[in-house]
């Protein structure tokens, strides 16, 4: 029942009751009549929409906001203000506008908003939303006076069909950033698709994996692969050079049961390229079998990895992970990282570094990649996987 059937159906009871004072007064003097009338309108007041007559189901819709970007950068106060109205937008479904409130949450250096809507208090008995993981979003704030005008590159799946071409004509335009095992796994097909994700109420990528025949691009076949990358043929602004420093950001969601090897399974790589370190990444997310399983983050600033942070994988498993990661690259650089949840912003893995080295000699660029790329060493830990991934972005902030 809506609020219209609601008042409705209080209308009704007055009319009755209204029909019965008027019969009534017809047979009593008007002084009596006067302190009953008092009387009766407030016993109406009280009773004539009582729950017991009639009760409110609330409306189920679905109220939401959406960003056409993940980060901002700006210059002034009216600049921001500016951008959040033009990148914000918000769906009320069943529901009055004036009935739902918005905020805009900035922390304390202005570096992330966090944009909400929901319902005004006296409307939250009134609706139900049936799909509350959409109510915020959260954008990164890059306040840069000197270059205004620097913009992030962003990837994002439009819907199934042309994955491959799609993700090419960002990463690199013309050339090949995928790094798939179809050519083992031919009857398969393409190993990166796209597909549209309720949680997210967006489209999404999902890359397969499968314990065979998957291989290493016919390579490699102790291990597998399949990652998207940018290199050596992508856009200047797509690669890092010593002394920029670049913001990625990019969702992810491993589905439950995830199962890593004890070797590696790398989510994430950040890899150097030219110089005589370059087969061994700089940083890795990896998930690791355990008692029990983690993800690490894992640093090398030579030719020898460890684990810098690390946290229990089963708290991170089927949910959406946000993962906003900022590196200074050069001698004297700086790195942090930060995973949470989609659904309600708990941060579930964070670390920062103000002074490590992110330059190693002779080396060229940086280059990042996603996907999932494990060992098959101990294949019988695994089994086949479909990992999510959504909303990539790379910005550089500083040159």
């Amino acid at each position: 029942m809506n609020l219209l059937q609601f008042y409705s159906i209080c209308l009704i009871h007055f009319k009755k009751q209204m029909h019965y004072i008027t019969n009534f007064f017809n047979t009593i003097s008007m002084n009596k009549a006067f302190s009953l009338l008092i009387i009766i309108i407030l016993h109406f007041t009280l009773n004539s929409c009582n729950k017991k007559d009639e009760t409110i189901d609330p409306i189920l819709t679905d109220i939401s906001i959406s960003s056409s970007v993940s980060l901002i950068t700006w210059d002034d106060n009216d600049d921001l203000i500016e951008k959040l109205e033009n990148a914000i937008s918000y769906n009320y479904g069943n529901a009055l506008e004036s009935e739902t409130v918005k905020q805009q949450s900035f922390n304390a250096d202005t570096t992330q908003v966090i944009a909400t809507l929901n319902f005004k208090v006296g409307f939250q008995s009134a609706y139900i939303d049936t799909n509350p993981i959409n109510n915020s979003v959260t954008i990164t704030l890059v306040k840069d006076i000197e270059n205004p005008g620097v913009l992030g590159v962003e990837l994002k799946a439009d819907g199934p069909g042309n994955t491959y071409e799609l993700i090419t004509s960002v990463l690199a335009p013309g050339h090949n950033p995928i790094e798939t095992p179809d050519c083992s796994h031919t009857d398969f097909g393409n190993h990166i698709d796209e597909l549209f994700d309720s949680e997210l109420n967006t489209n999404i990528f999902r890359f397969f994996i499968h314990v065979s025949p998957d291989n290493d691009r016919c390579i490699n076949f102790d291990r597998q692969r399949n990652e998207i990358k940018t290199y050596n043929e992508s856009p200047d602004n797509l690669i890092g050079i010593e002394n920029e420093k670049v913001v990625y950001k990019w969702k992810f969601k491993l589905k439950s049961g995830f199962q890593s090897s004890p070797n590696f399974t790398h989510l994430h790589q950040l890899k150097s390229v030219g110089g005589s370190l370059e087969s061994m990444p700089m940083y890795t997310l990896t998930a690791r079998k355990g008692s029990p399983d983690k993800l690490q983050l894992r640093y090398a600033e030579t030719d020898s990895q460890s684990t810098i942070a690390q946290t229990d994988l089963a708290p991170l498993i089927n949910t959406w992970l946000e993962v906003t990661e900022i590196i200074k690259y050069g001698t004297s650089g700086t790195y942090e990282i930060e995973i949470k949840k989609v659904s309600d912003g708990t941060v579930l893995f964070e670390y920062s570094n103000s002074s490590i080295i992110n330059w190693r000699p002779n080396a060229t660029f940086v280059r990042p990649k996603w996907g999932i790329y494990r060992s098959l060493i101990n294949d019988q830990d695994l089994r086949d996987e479909e990992v999510l991934f959504a909303d990539f972005s790379i910005t550089e902030i500083e040159q």
